[in-house]
């Protein structure tokens, strides 16, 4: 199910099974996102919903999109292209992170999430940032103002 719409709901949105795609950061309105199965964020911008749940994150398209909610989900992250920006070490929940992509870390604190992939890891922010998980990727790291 694909949600392109500037939605204005208060309600949440629960994700229980298959793929729920948001092609706009109102789609799913302003609410909480309970997400036990996969939410694909195919769009740029500011996503300010708490995500939780067991569920997997997914960024796709080329755009920017910058997590900004208290998330706390346990599914993972998967960038497949486009930028996904982190504002809180907790942004990205607690599961690993496969960047494919850019995954761009714009806080401080310990970011203890395993991060894979080929894709870059981007630090910026005047914080200081720890990166304390089993990391594997291969796309390099930058340090930027």
């Amino acid at each position: 199910l694909t949600l392109s719409g500037s939605n204005t709901y208060t309600g949440g949105t629960l994700i229980s099974g298959g793929t729920l795609v948001a092609s706009n950061v109102e789609a799913l309105g302003s609410g909480d996102v309970t997400n036990d199965a996969v939410l694909e964020l195919n769009t740029g911008g500011d996503f300010t919903n708490n995500i939780s749940g067991s569920g997997q994150v997914v960024k796709s398209g080329d755009e920017t999109l910058t997590l900004s909610g208290a998330n706390s989900y346990t599914g993972g992250t998967l960038i497949s292209s486009g930028t996904l920006v982190a504002n809180d070490v907790n942004a990205l929940g607690t599961g690993d992170v496969t960047d494919d992509a850019t995954l761009e870390l714009n806080t401080g604190g310990d970011f203890d999430n395993a991060i894979s992939g080929s894709g870059q890891v981007v630090k910026s922010g005047d914080d200081v940032l720890t990166l304390s998980g089993a990391n594997s990727y291969s796309g390099g790291t930058l340090i930027s103002d």
